[in-house]
This record gives structure tokens, sequence and C-alpha cells, in this order.
């Protein structure tokens, strides 16, 4: 069953290039970042905010005109670690500023054809609604007498998402090849995982590291014939049409990888002068960088039924959108069984009125995760007393306290009183201990 109604407009991909949704996502990418950290804001081709400043009127019509012949293969991107709050570590995907850009610019055009058929208990990364919308929430179904918690957490989501579950809930909506294959390779990039502490440089330079993960990558094509890989009929619109025919044998393998340095080369002349005019320094990095993630992002983009297909990048703009859309199924269900669900990305809180209510309702979000391809962390996941406090969005919530100064009073100029009282104590300033001589 379609869980999104299909889109029927103008074409999409014209909208995403159109000059004022570009210039629209470059300011955005642009003020995302610290003026004070743009030195560092460099994706995996070294080239930074101010360097694409310099010339970002020419940069932006390459990237349009790309988008728009369907030649745009984004580049892997850089992965720094940074600190969870509760311990441990996350991986952050630093995109090169024109794939921001790109990405950007396709979630302006599909926010507002998701964002009016999400639930009203989905909270996070929607518009003008947030964590103080979500927490009060939680109160109002707290003061309606639903005590007991299912408090739960998926296990590594944005690892987790299917990518073919993911492409078809898309699908339902936008039946538009150029849109989704974009959107395809984008997951695909994804695979190149490669952690760098956030305040250093990568040891080695990145065509070194384009070569080596491409070669790990070829080396597990020649290990798994094209020909015994399945493959759904759904999806061949969303790949080359290479695999829609079988091939087998070395030298088929090879000549498709060879076949893949042509575009890689043309593609590289057309970057030649964009690197030049941020220094001849960089152009020899820029030119060997431009022909090895090129065609490194080809074979990524037509051969990623050899790998599993599942993840998406955190740090990426669009990747708050793809992560409530996949979900949207989850919130469907939920309601529907009459679920009193806050959901903020991940992080969620099923509200109950007793704790065999809670058993029976922890039961169903796991069977309806299930579906999904989704696991709950069962760490952070328990079904708890309200009463005993629960910490939700990294606020801890317990049941308010009463006010007992007002207890007992049968009149209103009484009340009047003991509140006078009341407010006048809170504003005495508490007495300072006898200071030593």
């Amino acid at each position: 069953m379609a869980v999104f109604p299909r889109y029927h407009g103008p074409p999409l991909i014209e909208q995403v290039c159109t000059v004022e949704n570009l210039t629209n996502a470059w300011r955005r990418v642009r003020s995302n970042v610290k003026v004070t950290r743009r030195y560092r804001s460099a994706g995996i081709d070294r080239m930074t905010l101010d360097d694409f400043a310099a010339d970002w009127p020419n940069q932006m019509a390459l990237l349009a005109e790309e988008l728009r012949n369907g030649s745009y293969r984004p580049l892997p991107p850089r992965w720094v670690t940074i600190p969870k709050t509760n311990g441990g570590k996350r991986a952050i995907a630093i995109l090169t500023i024109r794939d921001r850009i790109a990405q950007r610019a396709v979630q302006q055009v599909l926010n507002p054809l998701f964002e009016p058929l999400f639930l009203d208990c989905s909270y996070g990364c929607r518009l003008s609604v947030g964590v103080p919308e979500a927490i009060e929430r939680v109160m109002r179904y707290v003061e309606q007498g639903l005590h007991w918690v299912v408090d739960g957490d998926i296990s590594a989501y944005f690892d987790s998402i299917d990518h073919g579950i993911l492409l078809g809930l898309l699908r339902q909506r936008i039946d538009e090849p150029a849109i989704l294959q974009l959107i395809g390779q984008w997951l695909a990039v994804g695979f190149f995982h490669s952690e760098v502490p956030d305040d250093e440089t990568p040891p080695a330079s990145p065509f070194e590291t384009m070569l080596r993960r491409s070669g790990e990558l070829i080396h597990e094509m020649l290990k798994t014939p094209l020909d015994s890989v399945p493959v759904e009929r759904d999806d061949l619109d969303l790949y080359s049409p290479a695999l829609v025919q079988p091939r087998s044998g070395l030298s088929a393998e090879m000549l498709a990888a060879l076949s893949l340095m042509q575009p890689a080369f043309a593609i590289a002349r057309q970057l030649v002068p964009l690197v030049q005019r941020i220094g001849v320094r960089r152009l020899a990095l820029g030119g060997a960088l431009a022909v090895g993630t090129v065609a490194l992002s080809e074979l990524i983009y037509r051969l990623q039924a050899v790998h599993s297909r599942r993840g998406t990048l955190q740090g990426g703009p669009l990747s708050p959108l793809l992560a409530n859309i996949y979900l949207h199924p989850f919130d469907i269900a939920m309601t529907a069984h009459g679920a009193r669900m806050v959901r903020f990305v991940d992080d969620f809180v099923v509200m109950c009125p007793d704790r065999t209510t809670a058993e029976r309702t922890l039961v169903l979000v796991e069977r309806q995760l299930a579906a999904l391809r989704l696991t709950l962390n069962w760490q952070k996941t328990r079904i708890v007393d309200y009463a005993d406090g629960i910490e939700f969005l990294g606020q801890a919530l317990a049941p308010r306290r009463k006010q007992g100064f007002l207890e007992g009073i049968g009149d209103f100029h009484t009340a009047e009183q003991r509140l006078r009282a009341h407010i006048e104590r809170l504003r005495k300033p508490k007495s300072s201990p006898p200071s030593e001589m």
C-alpha cells in the first residue's frame, strides 16, 4: 500500500537547477559553517568554502549543467568522528562543497512535497516544530493520565536504512529518474568510510585513498561475477543499464572498469580551469583527484548491487529529510494502532495508561521496525513509570511538584493572602552566613 501520493507537476530537476534555488542552496551551505572553521570545511577534494567562493558563479554554472545533463557524480565524503553527549563517538560525513550545494538544492525542492504529509507525532528536523514542542506533547499526554512510557531508541538508525526500501518510498511520491538517480548516487558513496579525527588531516593524500578504495572495490567485483548478483526489476530504472545485461568473465569486468575512465578524463578536463583559479599548487592534486574519484564514483554507481545497500550519510543536507521519509510508514502504523507516540528522528517515546499496554506496545514497535529492517537498541530501550522520571531529547522529565501552600483553602481572599506571602518568600534574599572575624 502506498503511503505517499504521486506528485504531478513540473519536472523537479528543472526546479533544482534554477539560479534562485542553487544560489539559496549556496547561501545556506555557507551560513552553516562558522567563519572561524571555514578553513577546515573542505571535503575530500580539499576545496574550502573560501576556495569555492573565489569563483562561485562559474562553479555554480558548471554544477547546474552537470545536474541537468546527468553527468554529475558525487565524490566520497571525508569522515570525522565527534563525541556523543552520552559517551562514545559518532561518525559524521564531510561532503565536498559542490556536493553539499547539490544536496541542499534537492532538499529545498523535495521538502515542500513531503513536509505536509508527515504526521504530527514526528518532531525531528521539521518545519516550525522541534524539541520544545516535542517535550510539551509528552507533558500533555502525562496530564491525560498516560504515565507508563515506552522509551525507545533505534539501533544505528542512519547506518541501517535500506536503500531499496527508501528508494521505493521516494518513487511513490516522485517518479522522476533524474532525481532518483541523484539520491541513489548519494546513498552509494556512503559505502566508503574512513574515519579521521576532526582536528587532524588525513595522513594519506585523497588520491592515494581513492586508489586504495577503488582497488578494494575492483578486487571484490572480480570475486563476485555480476551475473550471479540478483537485480530487482523495480530498481533497474535507477541504475546504469549495464546491470540489465548479465556479464561474466575477467575480460568483461576489466573492459567495464577501463571504459569508466573515458568520462572521468572528460570531466577532469572540465575541472582543471576551476582548480587553476584557486592556485597552481592544487592543480596536480585536483586533476589526479578528479580522474580517480570520478572513476571510483562511476564504479560505485554501476556496481552498488554487489555490496549491501544500507546506510545514509549523517551530515548531508538531505539526510534528515530521508530519515523522516523512511520512518513515515512506522508513524502511520503506530498511530493506526492508537499509540500516543512522540518521535524525534530515531529517538521516541510512546505514552501508555498502564504497564500491560506498554508491554504490548513494545512488541508492536519491534514488529513494525522489523518491517523496515530496523532493530531496537535494547541498551537504551525500556518501559518505565513516568513517576520515576525519564530522559528525552537531552531533558530530564519528571512529575511536576504541586504547590502545597494552597491546600485546604476555602475562599479566594485567603488564597490571595497565601499567594502574596508565598511570592514574598521567594523574593526575599537568603541570609548570608556571618563572616569570620
